[in-house]
């Protein structure tokens, strides 16, 4: 894409790749916020583009930020409150990482108010993963969050033992979907990875989780076909419904955790009306 708006400088096009982004930054006032101009490399400018402008866009949509990318002069401006700036600045850099090699992340930023890390056992990374990452990207799609595997400076590793962290940016409720997808996945190819060691409910007003063990018929009967009776319990509630083996986790405000509940419940009475 070509914009001869940009106003940005020429950048060196042998850009020093030890650089973080902020090394190359301009501040800029602008109406509505300020912007940041960003000088990238044509490598890294493709990257961050990705195919269609998906990645781009899913940046953008995971920050708060708007960005465009001005390939001519391969700058990056990227408008919007600080606090959605600096987010964009952080996914960028880390999409930038992945070109070149594992993503690191500072131990400051695992208690960062936009990231959940889940660890996942080795024997599960590649079934998360998908062939050429597509259960990754289908969640971030459907949960609007970003992803991938990552190491961690710090005292909390990457890697530790036969496991590896997954990395999950975005607001609460998309990364509590996405964790729950990815547990979901893990406990069907390493059955009791996460249920033998059952997470404690968090009752909490704004947003908490509510599980429930299920018997064998109850998980089919409340899964459906394809999944939709879940989706419909997920839908109508407005709670996250998942199941991770045969528990069931409910995640949302309490008045959604309730109502996910009493249409569970409703769903088992029919459940014993069928059974002859």
């Amino acid at each position: 894409m070509s914009d001869s708006r940009s106003r940005s400088k020429s950048p060196r096009r042998d850009r020093d790749r030890s650089k973080s982004p902020d090394e190359d930054m301009d501040t800029k006032p602008a109406r509505g916020g300020e912007v940041d101009v960003l000088k990238i490399s044509n490598d890294d400018a493709a990257f961050i583009l990705g195919k269609n402008g998906k990645t781009k866009e899913k940046i953008a949509r995971v920050s708060g930020a708007e960005i465009d990318l001005f390939e001519h002069s391969l700058t990056l401006e990227i408008r919007g409150e600080d606090a959605a700036r600096g987010r964009a600045k952080k996914y960028i850099e880390c999409v930038m990482a992945q070109r070149v090699g594992p993503v690191t992340i500072d131990e400051q930023d695992h208690d960062a108010d936009d990231l959940t890390t889940i660890s996942v056992p080795s024997e599960a990374v590649g079934f998360v993963t998908g062939a050429q990452g597509n259960f990754l990207r289908s969640v971030e799609e459907e949960w609007g969050t970003l992803m991938f595997f990552a190491d961690f400076r710090g005292k909390g590793r990457g890697r530790e033992g036969d496991t590896e962290k997954l990395a999950i940016f975005g607001p609460q409720r998309g990364r509590r979907g996405a964790q729950l997808k990815v547990m979901a996945a893990v406990e069907t190819k390493v059955p009791g990875y996460f249920t033998d060691k059952q997470e404690e409910d968090v009752d909490g007003v704004e947003f908490g989780t509510k599980t429930l063990v299920l018997k064998p018929d109850e998980l089919s009967y409340a899964l459906g076909k394809k999944g939709m009776t879940r989706k419909k319990l997920a839908r109508s509630s407005g709670c996250i419904v998942e199941y991770v083996g045969y528990t069931v986790f409910m995640s949302g405000s309490a008045d959604e955790r309730a109502r996910a509940q009493e249409y569970l419940s409703w769903l088992f009475d029919q459940l014993k009306v069928d059974l002859p």
